[in-house]
């Protein structure tokens, strides 16, 4: 597996990674908001896909379906049906691997009705196109929308920690990074056992090299949930990376032994093939 790889899979989470393996397109996403029924939509932010611009084909049938639901969209007489067209271009988008349209049109629930349980979708929406987001003027936008959805919605429960967990992130890789580490040791003051604060925190770790304090956080982790794929493959990578392959063998193959698909259970053969040889 090369590095670039692993490097992806540290800054992602495990529903981002199940989702990186699906196909991606390319648009030009505008950052207007939508702003409700009477604004006109803008094309080139909510165009539906058209296989002449993607080298990777879609079927037709797909392809009418997204035509079918983006006028229905534009056209909605009324909020609830004009949600429910956005709910199902969200789904297809999501399908495709089209994080930035996914996020625009999950917002829309939350922009008509800003209830916590939407704010909490449309925040989601923004962190996955964020995870993903490779020009840093994109992924800054990206990341300061998902705050803002965040944000609210702590405001109105501050004890949702996992909410707290991940916009924690988006400052981690932000100008004040230290704001997002003191987040997520918060987080872990209330909940010390907090499944997501401690595998972020032991991301962080393997990314300053700290491979020690990683292996203190995935241990944790595993000690939490013995299931959890991510902290057996970490503590594989930690231990191989400081030369200790035989030591991280039984890592790896507990991820083969958990039964996943996806990049981790592709990652963790490729080292086993490696050690093995």
């Amino acid at each position: 597996m090369t590095k670039s790889r692993i490097f992806l899979l540290l800054f992602v989470v495990v529903t981002s990674i199940l989702l990186y393996m699906l196909p991606r397109y390319v648009v030009n996403n505008s950052e207007q908001d939508i702003q409700g029924e009477n604004e006109e939509t803008n094309e080139s932010e909510s165009q539906p896909i058209n296989n002449r611009n993607h080298s990777i084909q879609i079927s037709d049938t797909l392809l009418a379906k997204i035509d079918s639901w983006y006028e229905s969209y534009k056209n909605a007489e009324n909020q609830e049906k004009r949600i429910i067209f956005a709910d199902s271009l969200a789904k297809t988008y999501k399908i495709v691997g089209k994080l930035d349209s996914l996020a625009k049109y999950t917002e829309v629930r939350a922009l008509i009705n800003p209830s916590i349980e939407n704010l909490i979708i449309a925040g989601d929406g923004y962190y996955q196109a964020f995870n993903f987001a490779v020009d840093q003027s994109r992924r800054k936008y990206l990341s300061e929308k998902t705050q803002e959805y965040y944000i609210r919605v702590l405001e109105e429960n501050a004890s949702l920690l996992n909410v707290k967990s991940k916009l924690a992130m988006t400052y981690v890789v932000g100008a004040n990074p230290m704001q997002g580490i003191m987040m997520l040791r918060e987080v872990l003051e209330e909940d010390p056992e907090n499944e997501l604060a401690i595998y972020n925190l032991g991301i962080l770790a393997i990314n300053s090299g700290q491979f020690d304090k990683a292996i203190e956080r995935f241990e944790k982790l595993k000690q939490i949930n013995a299931s959890n794929p991510e902290a057996h493959f970490y503590l594989g990578y930690c231990l191989y990376e400081q030369g200790k392959i035989n030591d991280s063998k039984p890592y790896f193959e507990k991820v083969v032994e958990l039964g996943i698909s996806g990049e981790l259970a592709d990652a963790s053969e490729d080292y086993l093939n490696k050690i093995n040889k």
